[in-house]
């Protein structure tokens, strides 16, 4: 197997890290921030792609309008729900939720791509899941219980697991770039939808927010979202799932630095344990077999970059 799919899903941690740092900073709204943070998305893309001139911009015709257009407005009600989980209970809180994303990917997974990873790929998913959850655990803001933040956590894992398996479904017949901006495009008409129906005013939004929506923009949103997506047309789909696991511990490592957040044992010691998982799950007999195996058959939709 072509192992940049593998390291293009692993530089993708370095902007999915920095995102949940920049929604603690800001203050805006949750509709009000996914607003922004969609419409400018799709005009860095697009900005991008005309002056780059080297990404196809075959757009989705017929049935295949279905992936991105669901993956948008899954997209959209999830990164809400994300932020708003964020605002009531803590970073720490949600992220230890959405340590559930691999296992509800697995059982994704069975069905409609026949991924069935061996015990020993499992086992060590298991021991990652195990040091990201001391990670958040062991976090300064530490998990805190309102009902309605864990609620929401709840309810954006599983939209954002939904979505990846419906994004890598359209990853089959679509090219990365245009398949990516119908979702965000998708996901942008939600939220702004939403917003106007709940009466959120969007120009309510100050600097210092504006600057974190810049951010979210220019890696998690477009740069770590263009190497994943990318990616998914030949990796298994559990495989950035178990990848993604480590970002609870680089966040904090981000926030540490940038914030001045205290860094524990516990965020240490669970980091470590969770890099040696995901490793040794890829480096396991079961592991290296799925990664050759891929799952979606046929050529690639696109040369590899």
């Amino acid at each position: 197997m072509d192992r940049r799919p593998l390291y293009a899903a692993t530089a993708s941690i370095v902007g999915y890290s920095i995102g949940p740092v920049l929604v603690q900073v800001s203050g805006a709204a949750a509709p009000v921030f996914a607003f922004w943070r969609g419409w400018l998305t799709i005009l860095a893309i697009v900005a991008g792609s005309a002056a780059l001139r080297r990404f196809s911009l075959r757009w989705p015709k017929g049935r295949e309008w279905w992936p991105p257009v669901v993956a948008g407005c899954l997209n959209g009600a999830s990164t809400m729900a994300f932020i708003q989980a964020v605002k009531l209970t803590s970073v720490a809180g949600t992220s230890l939720i959405l340590l559930l994303n691999p296992v509800l990917i697995a059982l994704w997974a069975i069905p409609l791509f026949g991924e069935r990873p061996g015990i020993r790929f499992r086992l060590w998913t298991l021991v990652a899941v195990i040091g990201a959850s001391v990670v958040v655990l062991g976090s300064s803001s530490g998990p805190s219980g309102h009902p309605g933040g864990v609620a929401l956590a709840v309810l954006s894992v599983l939209l954002l697991s939904t979505q990846f398996v419906v994004t890598k479904v359209g990853r089959r017949t679509l090219d990365t770039v245009p398949l990516h901006v119908a979702t965000v495009f998708s996901g942008a008409v939600f939220v702004t939808m939403f917003g106007l129906v709940t009466g959120h005013d969007f120009g309510e939004i100050t600097r210092t927010d504006f600057l974190c929506v810049l951010g979210v923009v220019a890696l998690p949103s477009t740069t770590s979202a263009l190497l994943l997506t990318w990616s998914l047309r030949w990796l298994p789909a559990n495989i950035p799932p178990l990848i993604h696991l480590p970002i609870p511990f680089f966040a904090g490592a981000i926030a540490w630095v940038l914030l001045g957040e205290m860094m524990t044992l516990s965020h240490l010691l669970g980091g470590g344990v969770t890099v040696v998982g995901v490793a040794a799950a890829l480096l396991s007999r079961s592991g290296r077999r799925l990664l050759d195996a891929g799952s979606v058959p046929g050529p690639p939709a696109e040369p590899a970059p």
